[in-house]
């Protein structure tokens, strides 16, 4: 993937912006994510199953940013978020980043996307609690 630009270029920018009443809406993140993954293995085929594994995984990336109090409107910022905050401060690992870069790219069979969008919720959760 090409490097965008890093987090203090995305502070600059309408992308990637501060919001104190966002950390309200990470239960409500999360609770969705586990929703979606729980619905994901009974939609009609593996494409729509592997699609709703991935949305489970961006609910709690919301639910990520979220925790510290920040909303994107672009994945690349997302990403370097993912990147330069939770993985260099040992919150996430690059293979649950890796991991749902997969997902959004429609990789892998239903069911690895299952175990990996699983893995990758409760890493987040487990991030948000540090």
């Amino acid at each position: 993937m090409m490097r965008g630009p890093g987090l203090a270029e995305f502070l600059d920018t309408v992308h990637l912006r501060y919001d104190p009443a966002a950390g309200a809406q990470t239960a409500k993140d999360l609770e969705k994510a586990e929703k979606l993954l729980k619905d994901a293995p009974g939609q009609k085929d593996a494409l729509e199953q592997i699609n709703v594994a991935y949305q489970a995984g961006y609910c709690a990336t919301q639910a990520l940013l979220h925790s510290i109090q920040y909303k994107a409107t672009n994945f690349r910022a997302i990403v370097t978020v993912l990147e330069e905050y939770f993985l260099k401060n040992g919150k996430l690992e690059r293979q649950h980043i890796d991991a749902l870069l997969r997902a959004q790219k429609m990789e892998g069979t239903p069911q690895e996307n299952f175990d990996a969008m699983a893995a990758y919720i409760a890493a987040v959760k487990k991030a948000i609690q540090k």
